[in-house]
């Protein structure tokens, strides 16, 4: 019997696998017993991604094989419920019982067990294999919209309707108050569209393939994006509004990425948020500008 395996190594973000196959139970024995596990224990931060050895039944379950805390490896059993399970070893030979039993159960036998509290957490984004393919969909127009501008429409058609509609305010200064709000509102939201569109010009038709684990990404024309090297990278840069709270277009970002042969690329936040970047270019050095985030030439 095969089942679809999988590696995570150190530094992985939620959802990144390597080495993904059908394995039988022996070919995946081999495969923990040849992980440089030792190697990869160090400076870790224990989580639920880490490195480690995944297992997927055909019933969409996963049991996952990893790291631990003190020296020790840990089983996590996670269900079509969205259960989480676990289960300590100081060795990794004492597991493979309980991965056997997974190859050949249809249910898989908790008792020796620990079901961990997981309430509203997303735990099943750390078993599965996520697309690291960023394109400019309607989906995510929608979505960006509303995380950066949304508020600030919303916001001011409340505090509108809520002048328009108040008794404890002076009726003449009902127009006033309404003109200055107005104003607020479409200068603001004129602003957010600027800077929506002057994204969205250089972002369309482009695709942006990173993930945090691997030194080489992808970007640019969505049919024959350009090939990039993290190591050949000088500089991270991102060039965000003020976020003190007061700004209109703090929400707005993009991510300058400067190399060795001296040429540049920009990658606005509206692929995918400037964090989840930066955190893709933790290896690289980063400084942040506080600036209007307007990409030029566009």
């Amino acid at each position: 019997m095969t089942l679809n395996t999988k590696i995570q190594h150190k530094n992985f973000e939620p959802g990144e696998f390597v080495e993904e196959k059908k394995r039988t139970f022996a070919e995946t024995i081999d495969l923990i017993n040849n992980f440089p596990w030792e190697k990869e224990r160090e400076q870790i931060k224990i989580s639920l991604t880490n490195p480690s050895v995944t297992i997927e039944s055909d019933s969409n379950t996963f049991l996952k094989f990893a790291l631990f805390y003190n020296g020790k490896f840990v089983l996590h059993y996670f269900n079509w419920h969205q259960e989480l399970y676990t289960k300590s070893f100081y060795h990794k030979g004492d597991a493979y019982t309980h991965i056997q039993k997974f190859y050949e159960s249809e249910v898989f036998d908790t008792t020796d067990f620990k079901k961990e509290n997981t309430w509203m957490q997303h735990n099943l984004m750390h078993f599965v294999s996520q697309d690291f393919h960023y394109t400019i969909t309607g989906k995510r127009i929608r979505d960006y919209l509303l995380f950066t501008s949304g508020i600030n429409f919303g916001l001011s058609a409340f505090i509108i309707f809520a002048l328009l509609f108040s008794s404890n305010i002076h009726r003449h200064l009902i127009p006033l108050s309404l003109l200055f709000l107005l104003l607020t509102f479409f200068i603001g939201g004129g602003i957010n569209l600027i800077l929506f569109f002057n994204y969205y010009s250089f972002a369309k038709r482009k695709i942006l393939i990173m993930s945090k684990g691997n030194d080489v990404f992808y970007y640019g024309k969505s049919n024959q994006p350009e090939k990039y090297d993290k190591n050949d990278i000088i500089q991270v840069t991102t060039y965000q509004g003020r976020s003190d709270g007061h700004n209109i277009v703090s929400a707005f970002a993009f991510v300058k990425i400067d190399f060795m042969n001296n040429t540049s690329i920009y990658i606005p936040n509206l692929f995918v948020s400037e964090t989840a970047i930066q955190d893709k270019l933790y290896k690289c050095p980063q400084a942040g500008e506080n600036s209007f985030p307007m990409i030029k030439g566009v």
